[in-house]
C-alpha cells in the first residue's frame, strides 16, 4: 500500500468590516491531497479586506482596507510582510482619495498598484516607491437600465492587458470597460468593450495565452468571451450561469480558469452555485458543462487548490469558508469536512 504524503498550501482569507473580533484576515493550512483544512493565523485589527494582491516574490501580500472609524471615510492602500505562511503587521502605503477600494492588482513589473473603488467609480494606481496616488473618476456616460445598480459608474475590477500597455477597468454601472494608459491614465477609447444594456460586467480574466478575455456579468448572469479585432474587440460568445428557467434573484460573483486554461467557473449567490464551462482553446468559445449546487449561501469567491483537486469557497452570508472536492470529469463538487467559521468572507489567495 503506498501512504499518501500529506502537501499543505496556505490560503490567506480576506473578510468583510463588522466583525465583532476585528479579525478579518485569516490564513488557512490546506492539505492539497486530501482537501483537509485548518486555521492557522488570525491577523488582529484589520478592518475588514478588499481582494488581494501578491508579490511575485511572495515578500508582500497587497490589499485596501477601510477607516476603522467609519467605513464612510476614506480607505487606504495596505501592504502585510510575509514571512513563509505568516502574515506580518501591516504597514499603510497611502491614503486614498475614495473609501475603501473593492479591487487591487499589482501591475506587471511590481511598481505599482491599480484599484478599482466601487462607490466612487474611480480607477487609480499607487506608486509603491513615491506612494503617489494617481485617480480618475469614470464618467457616467452609458448607464445602464438597472435603475438599482445601474445609477452611475461603479469601478469593480483593475487588470493589466498581457502586454502591460493597458490598464483595464470593469464598469458594471455603464456596461463597459475602459483601458487606461497605466501612466497618465487616459483612456484609450478605440479598444473599449461594450456589452449588452443590464450585463453589468463584474470581474475578468485572460486565457494562458493572453488571446481571449473572459469576463462575468453579475447582473445578467452570464460568461463573456471577447477577441482583439483591430483596435478593437469582438464578442465571440455570452453563456448562462444559470440552469435554464431559473427565475430567483441571484447574481454572479468570482471568475476562474483551471491552470491548463481548459476550464471556466463563476460562482452565483442567492442560486448559490458554481457554473462550469469548457474553454474552446482554439476558437474561446465557452460550452456549459455543469451548475454545481454548493451546501452555504452567498459565495461571493472561490478559488482552486494547488493541484486543483479541491475548491475553496467563501459563503458569505453564512458566515464559512468551506471545501469541496472537485470531480474534473463531471464538473462537480463534493463538500468534504465542516465549514470554518469566518465573518463574511470574500477573497482567497494560496501562498
Amino acid at each position: 500500500m503506498i501512504a499518501m504524503i500529506a502537501s499543505i498550501a496556505y490560503c490567506v482569507v480576506g473578510c468583510h468590516p463588522g466583525s465583532d473580533d476585528l479579525q478579518a484576515l485569516h490564513v488557512l493550512a490546506c492539505e492539497t491531497e486530501t482537501g483537509a483544512a485548518r486555521l492557522v493565523q488570525s491577523v488582529t485589527g484589520v478592518v475588514g479586506t478588499t481582494y488581494f494582491a501578491l508579490d511575485p516574490d511572495k515578500r508582500w501580500l497587497y490589499s485596501m482596507v477601510g477607516n476603522e472609524r467609519n467605513p464612510k471615510l476614506n480607505g487606504k492602500a495596505v501592504r502585510f510582510r510575509l514571512d513563509g505562511h505568516a502574515v506580518g503587521d501591516m504597514e499603510v502605503l497611502a491614503d486614498l482619495p475614495c473609501p475603501a477600494p473593492c479591487h487591487v492588482a499589482l501591475l506587471p513589473g511590481g511598481g505599482r498598484l491599480a484599484y478599482a473603488a466601487y462607490g466612487a467609480g474611480m480607477a487609480a494606481t499607487v506608486d509603491l516607491d513615491s506612494r503617489k496616488v494617481r485617480s480618475l473618476t469614470l464618467p457616467d456616460e452609458g448607464v445602464g437600465p438597472n435603475k438599482a445598480r445601474q445609477k452611475k459608474a461603479y469601478a469593480h475590477f483593475a487588470f493589466a492587458t498581457p502586454d502591460a500597455s493597458r490598464l483595464g477597468v470593469v464598469n458594471l454601472g455603464c456596461d463597459r470597460i475602459h483601458f487606461l494608459d497605466p501612466d497618465t491614465l487616459a483612456e484609450d477609447v478605440e479598444m473599449r468593450i461594450l456589452f449588452d444594456p443590464g450585463d453589468g460586467p463584474r470581474h475578468a480574466v485572460w486565457s494562458n495565452d493572453g488571446r481571449y478575455l473572459f469576463v462575468v456579468n453579475e447582473l445578467g448572469n452570464s460568461v463573456s468571451s471577447f477577441v482583439r479585432e483591430g483596435r478593437g474587440w469582438r464578442r465571440i460568445c455570452k453563456v448562462s450561469t444559470l440552469p435554464d428557467g431559473f427565475t430567483g434573484e441571484t447574481k454572479a460573483a468570482a471568475i476562474r480558469l483551471t491552470a491548463d486554461g481548459r476550464m471556466l467557473a463563476a460562482s452565483n449567490r442567492g442560486h448559490d452555485s458554481i457554473a462550469f464551462f469548457d474553454v474552446d482553446a482554439a476558437t474561446g468559445r465557452l460550452t456549459r458543462r455543469n451548475i454545481a449546487s454548493l451546501t452555504g449561501c452567498f459565495p461571493r469567491d472561490f478559488a482552486f487548490f494547488p493541484g486543483e483537486k479541491f475548491v475553496i469557497v467563501g459563503h458569505k452570508l453564512s458566515d464559512e469558508v468551506r471545501i469541496y472536492r472537485f470531480d474534473r470529469k463531471n464538473a462537480a463538487l463534493e463538500p468534504v469536512g465542516n465549514p470554518i467559521p469566518a465573518y463574511h468572507p470574500l477573497a482567497f489567495t494560496f501562498l
